[in-house]
């Protein structure tokens, strides 16, 4: 199931690929007794799915989030470079694009915001407006002289000399469907979005989990985290609202499509694939 409806509107998810780390460099505080409740991890690798998001409703085309594209880094990547050839299937076009959304700045998420042409470098999506959180341009436009976050100055610094970027704090409507739903920790201003149309409700969410069994481990915090603790914090918060509003999960790490919801089974929430 590559795409699922809500009320009036449309979720698409669409892939760059996938990438693969050592479960322990990944998770390092977490022990080999913990990882024996989920056997599927227990080959030691971990492989995330580089997913984003086409929330299609009557009014707007948001892409949540745009991949790897061409980037140059150092991860596993058996497959790469999908995310355009995947929209284009979907039946949308480039063009259609009217929102970007970035959930966070890290490399993964913003690769394929710029294009490079024959006269320099544009806007992969030329009708679109692009949008950030304020906290994580704060921080990320300060790193940009390190090699690790150089990507910035050529993915999301020229979007700001476009005027085609704005920055956002808090709860932000994006569209009368869509609402930006502040889950800080993996980045200062990470967001995740709750989708509203109908009576139904989803939620993307971003980098605030990266695997399933952080559904019912919220303490699990990635390496990646930059403040663990509060990211364990926003993890119980964005799983309790699912669960209570019997929402559907889009998650762009968990294995595509990532679409899924919570069930309780033995006073444990655990993930369930739609």
């Amino acid at each position: 199931m590559n795409s699922i409806k809500l009320g009036k509107t449309t979720i698409y998810s669409v892939s760059d690929g996938y990438i693969e780390f050592i479960r322990e460099a990944f998770f390092p505080s977490i022990n080999e007794t913990e990882w024996e409740a989920y056997p599927e991890y227990s080959n030691g690798i971990i492989q995330l799915n580089i997913g984003s998001f086409i929330i299609k409703t009557e009014t707007d085309c948001i892409l949540v989030d745009t991949g790897l594209g061409k980037l140059d880094h150092h991860i596993n990547q058996p497959i790469r470079e999908t995310l355009i050839s995947e929209i284009l299937e979907t039946g949308l076009s480039l063009d259609d694009i009217s929102i970007v959304f970035m959930t966070h700045l890290h490399l993964d998420h913003v690769g394929t915001n710029m294009t490079k042409t024959e006269t320099g470098w544009a806007p992969t999506f030329k009708n679109a407006k692009y949008m950030v959180s304020k906290e994580d341009w704060d921080l990320f436009s300060r790193l940009t002289d390190s090699k690790q976050f150089e990507y910035i100055k050529e993915q999301v610094t020229p979007l700001i000399d476009l005027g085609i970027i704005s920055f956002f704090s808090g709860e932000t409507y994006i569209s009368d469907e869509v609402i930006t739903f502040p889950t800080p920790g993996h980045t200062p201003g990470h967001t995740s979005l709750i989708i509203k149309s109908g009576n139904e409700t989803a939620v993307v969410l971003g980098d605030s989990a990266h695997i399933p069994p952080q559904v019912e481990e919220t303490h699990w915090s990635p390496k990646a985290d930059r403040n663990s603790s509060l990211s364990e914090q926003s993890r119980q918060k964005i799983m309790k609202y699912i669960e209570e509003n019997g929402s559907i999960i889009a998650s762009g790490h968990f294995p595509s499509p990532g679409f899924g919801t919570i069930i309780t089974q033995n006073n444990k929430n655990t993930y369930q694939t739609l």
